[in-house]
């Protein structure tokens, strides 16, 4: 599937401004100074330097934009918020008034230094995290440390996209990650409380039973020390985790709901230019089951010119889990997939061949695939199916058409779904993404549907709509909204909406608000992947709830260094949305909303977390090509990353780029 991304122009004003210093994003305070190779005659060539054209006349600058940047002194950022708002799904739908905190400072010998916290005072709850991120150390060795609320870490190829899913939990505790890439090692510990984070008005976490403690790491067995980020060659790796009085239930109320777990994987990758093939062995000890628990899965995968296949196999005793954490279990099977992509045509597939180990299910198929066909410059075709012969039969297939004309992008969309433990439906949509200005954003979705008789419940029509803005109001100031209806002819009904501003004060001030109203419950269509990990479905009813945000940022200390670059180098901006691709169409509809909570990392160095509207933002980029990615450990179950969440982006001097990155469930 694809991402979107589209490049706004800068004027040359306001870039002159951006790598002065006048109105430059604080992230490029994150990126050390690297040498710069000398000239031919042993001086260093000269920073980059953004020249106004002769004649032109400057654009006229607000007061408060022209405050002088303080350069003084190593690179710094501070940003404070004052929140007031009610929290999402209380039902006492209470005023709160919360505080945030972003610190920032880079130094030359301990590293990246930064604190992340948030406090609301009428229940004492808040989050604080401390991190301290590529500290050099002699012998090679960088240190990365994070103390509060943090995701563990693991092995590097731990991470990569599989067939089985492992999962991980979010903590309040502390972490600690080495690594010599000229060795081709890793090592990585963390201990904590797990729990879940909350939204605005403060990110709070809430706490759940136990402790969970994890260490492992990874060698690369024959490491490159001319090229020390090369994948290739042989890898091995270990990741063991230990959970003690751990619950998956906020207030256990019985002695079972309580467990002790401990888990341990081991892992063996080889890759090469043209293959990458990676075993893993995981083992289970858990208090609430007899005895241990065992598993493997296989991954093998090559390329072909156009064409990339793969094949595996995998076993995963009954009751399996990672340290308490859902995992696909009771199952032996094994599969093959093939993707094909052009720039005229895509296609991809795969079929697994799976059985029950304990014969509760019996032996069976599982088939997905879709493809794409390009007519031409303006109209474009595609189908899919997904096809479960396993434990209750079911099938999924769509049929779609894309095409531009003179409203914009227009998609027609047929879907039809049948399974024998729920209703039969059938679906058509259009989604509309209309021409507007620069700087406005307008899409429509329509759908109309029907759902069968099944078990009582009588034939049911339904009919939805949906509407997606982003409109600015100045120069400062934009307006964006979100809003979805659906009613039945059973007299069921469902309507939600979401609107938030922004408003730039000055070159510190800012303010932003938003608005959430939610009405009816949400429909819930499960996964038909069997290896889809177990998830407990919490469909939420309806909400009413707001914030509003006065922030204040300061920016200080030399910082002509963009994101991945050299002193030399001019840069661009990266900015996105992460999103739940429902319809697997790999385009952003109005009706698909953004992923809140999830990390997206650039050029897997610098990372930021999505907010509540899936947003995020790198604000000064070094020119070139770059990988933006997301981790699927961070992503809610059971929607994963496509094509290993990771999107290729050549980032132009002065230039904007807009992305807009799908996630999606396993069918």
């Amino acid at each position: 599937m694809k991402r979107m991304a589209r490049r706004v122009p800068r004027s040359v004003h306001h870039c002159l401004l951006a790598f002065l210093g006048t109105s430059a994003p604080w992230f490029a305070v994150w990126a050390q100074t690297a040498p710069t190779a000398p000239a031919a005659n042993g001086t260093a060539p000269p920073a980059y330097v953004d020249r106004v054209i002769e004649g032109l006349p400057p654009e006229p600058l607000d007061d408060a934009d022209a405050r002088a940047y303080d350069r003084e002194g190593s690179p710094r950022f501070l940003r404070l918020e004052t929140r007031l708002g009610t929290q999402p799904f209380d039902a006492e739908r209470k005023t709160r008034i919360g505080y945030g905190i972003y610190g920032l400072l880079e130094t030359p010998n301990h590293g990246t230094l930064t604190v992340d916290g948030t406090y609301a005072p009428s229940d004492s709850s808040g989050t604080l995290t401390l991190r301290q991120r590529g500290m050099p150390l002699s012998g090679g060795w960088l240190t990365s440390n994070e103390l509060g609320v943090i995701n563990a870490p693991a092995p590097a190829i731990l991470r990569l996209p599989a067939r089985i899913y492992l999962p991980s939990a979010i903590l309040q505790g502390v972490s600690t990650e080495w690594e010599n890439p000229g060795r081709g090692l890793q090592l990585q510990a963390s201990t904590g409380e797990p729990g879940r984070l909350d939204f605005l008005p403060a990110n709070g976490f809430r706490k759940m039973p136990g402790q969970r403690t994890t260490f492992g790491g990874q060698w690369r067995l024959n490491a490159d020390e001319g090229n020390p980020f090369s994948n290739r060659g042989l890898t091995v790796a270990m990741q063991h985790e230990d959970a003690r009085k751990v619950s998956n239930i906020d207030s256990p109320m019985l002695a079972t709901n309580v467990v002790d777990a401990q888990s341990t994987l081991l892992a063996l990758r080889h890759e090469a230019a043209d293959y990458r093939i990676q075993g893993q062995v995981l083992t289970t000890q858990a208090s609430n089951v007899a005895g241990g628990r065992n598993g493997f899965w296989i991954d093998g995968e090559w390329d072909d010119g156009p064409r990339k296949h793969g094949v595996g196999a995998y076993r995963l005793d009954q009751d399996l889990s990672w340290a308490n954490l859902p995992l696909a279990n009771d199952l032996i099977g094994a599969y093959v997939r093939s993707s094909w992509r052009t720039r005229q045509w895509s296609a991809e597939g795969s079929v697994d061949w799976l059985d029950s180990i304990s014969g509760r299910n019996g032996s069976g198929v599982f088939a997905t695939g879709s493809a794409r066909w390009r007519l031409n410059r303006d109209h474009s075709v595609g189908a899919g199916a997904s096809v479960r012969s396993f434990g209750s039969d079911a099938l999924s297939t769509y049929g779609d058409w894309r095409f531009q004309n003179g409203w914009g992008t227009t998609g027609l969309r047929l879907e039809f779904m049948h399974g024998n433990a729920e209703s039969d439906s059938r679906w058509l949509s259009w989604d509309q993404e209309w021409t507007v200005p620069q700087s406005w954003a307008f899409s429509t979705s329509l759908g109309t549907g029907v759902y069968d008789a099944y078990q009582g419940r009588p034939k049911e029509s339904v009919w939805n709509a949906a509407l997606s803005f982003t409109a600015p109001l100045s120069s400062k100031a934009s307006l964006r909204g979100n809003l979805s209806t659906e009613r039945s002819d059973t007299g069921q009904s469902r309507h939600a909406i979401n609107v938030g501003a922004n408003w730039r004060i000055d070159q510190r001030w800012s303010m932003e608000f938003n608005f959430n109203r939610s009405t009816g419950r949400s429909r819930f269509n499960p996964s038909l992947d069997p290896l889809a990990p177990p998830l407990a479905i919490v469909v939420p009813t309806s909400d009413r709830s707001f914030y509003a945000v006065l922030r204040y940022e300061l920016e200080a200390g030399s910082r002509n260094v963009p994101l991945g670059g050299k002193v030399a180098d001019g840069g661009g901006r990266i900015a996105g949305t992460v999103y739940f691709d429902g319809n697997r169409s790999g385009t952003q509809e109005a009706s698909e909303q953004g992923v809140p909570n999830v990390m997206v990392y650039l050029d897997n160095r610098y990372a930021v977390r999505t907010d509540s509207q899936g947003r995020f933002e790198f604000p000064f980029v070094a020119s070139g090509p770059r990988t933006v990615s997301v981790r699927g450990d961070s992503l809610p179950l059971p929607w994963n990353v496509v094509d290993q969440g990771q999107t290729k982006v050549d980032v132009r001097l002065r230039e904007s780029v807009t992305l807009t990155i799908p996630v999606q469930r396993n069918e």
